[in-house]
């Protein structure tokens, strides 16, 4: 009962004081974890029997705690969890009290963390992740929308994904400004992605995230994925497969995001199975930068299983593989250049057709761009450089409609 007396007396020193700028802390036994409360909000702290001490509304066992302490300088964050990475330590959970009694599984074990959310939460909770380390990962599971903040972190999983969100709500992907983080998954692994969201993910912040994917995709999502305007720079420094993996649909804001060194497609965008989910399979790019290299055989730059609309921002490819495709849309394409925006695009192809080894009825040509449906020109300026043996700029297998805009193919 010493720790809890002093307890008593470090709050009996506080009296007087400012107190929104102090919390208690709680450390659990044997654990790598502290539950914290602001100090102001706590009001009675009471003991029962010397079994049990109450905390406002939370009711803990004495004989699980290791210690209580009073911090003068933090502030108790509400609806938070912060997970810091460290190597030689293990990773450490700083969790608000305010939602602790509703993260039913909390496993840390080294540097890789598993959180389990009650299903009937619905309070959003934020999860923090700064530090690093070269053997953990991050896991958490839900079914109410969270936010997800990349503070400076480093994760590199040596056998499966470096973050995976098992949630099927809206997740914000957050990256403060200044940060840089780097996200790595092993190659042997069966993750879908070295950053999985199964869930509707939406990018904003303008710090750095850099990913590699060694076993399948660099970044996937099960549902829709939004990058929106204030989106910093993504950098996909190599995957075994697809850079950016997306169901539903893909919408594109603004930030900068460098495809350079992918197997697969750069940024490939597929139907989900339910067919009553909005913009299936669609892409929409609004504003920002996407910079990508098609290097692989029969591979494509931007591809849409359905409609793409390109309303503004830049895109700069460069179509070296067999049977690339630079902009690939399965549906309807229409180019335009909104109110206040600029639209450019802007590509060199120079591969050239693709034979399948195992087929030989099985060729596929490489082009700028393929449509399937239609293709609208309404505005914008498309540059292309086309040097590849029987490659073309632009194919388009329904009706062309041009309205505006300027394109240039060399050589004609």
């Amino acid at each position: 009962m010493k720790k809890f007396f002093t307890l008593i007396a470090l709050l009996a020193a506080t009296a007087g004081t400012t107190l929104s700028a102090q919390c208690v802390k709680v450390y659990p036994k044997d654990s790598r974890v502290a539950i914290t409360y602001p100090l102001a909000s706590l009001g009675d702290i009471t003991f029962q029997g010397g079994s049990s001490i109450n905390l406002g509304d939370a009711t803990f066992t004495t004989s699980t705690i290791d210690s209580i302490v009073v911090d003068r300088t933090a502030q108790a964050l509400s609806h938070t969890v912060q997970v810091a990475f460290n190597d030689q330590k293990g990773a450490f959970l700083t969790i608000s009290g305010d939602v602790n009694a509703n993260l039913t599984n909390i496993q840390v074990k080294g540097n890789h963390v598993s959180i389990a959310q009650n299903p009937a939460m619905t309070d959003e909770v934020s999860y923090i992740l700064s530090g690093s380390t070269t053997n953990g990962s991050f896991y958490t599971s839900g079914k109410y929308k969270a936010a997800l903040t990349l503070n400076g972190v480093s994760i590199t999983n040596p056998d499966s994904a470096a973050i995976y969100v098992d949630n099927g709500k809206r997740i914000d992907v957050i990256m403060p400004e200044g940060t840089v983080n780097t996200l790595v998954d092993g190659a042997t692994g069966t993750q879908k992605a070295c950053f999985f969201i199964n869930g509707h993910a939406e990018f904003k912040g303008a710090g750095v995230l850099n990913l590699t994917g060694n076993a399948r995709h660099a970044y996937a999502s099960d549902e829709y994925t939004l990058f929106k305007a204030s989106t910093g720079t993504i950098n996909v420094l190599a995957s075994a497969n697809d850079g950016l993996h997306i169901e539903q649909y893909f919408q594109m804001d603004g930030g900068t995001v460098n495809i350079p060194n992918v197997k697969g497609d750069c940024i490939d965008v597929s139907c989900t199975k339910d067919v009553t989910d909005e913009y299936n399979g669609q892409v929409f790019i609004n504003a920002g930068t996407l910079k990508y290299a098609v290097t692989g055989e029969d591979v494509k730059g931007l591809k849409s299983e359905a409609d793409m609309t390109i309303r503004g921002g830049n895109i700069e490819a460069t179509v070296s593989g067999n049977g690339g495709k630079g902009i690939s849309v399965g549906g309807n394409l229409v180019i335009d250049q909104a109110a206040g925006a600029t639209t450019n695009i802007k590509m060199d192809v120079s591969g050239t057709t693709y034979k399948d080894p195992n087929d030989a009825t099985n060729t596929s040509k490489c082009r700028g761009i393929k449509v399937k449906g239609n293709y609208t020109l309404k505005g914008g300026t498309i540059y292309m450089n086309v040097t590849g043996k029987k490659a073309k700029g632009i194919s388009c297998d329904g009706q062309y409609i041009y309205t505006g805009g300027t394109t240039n193919v060399l050589p004609e």
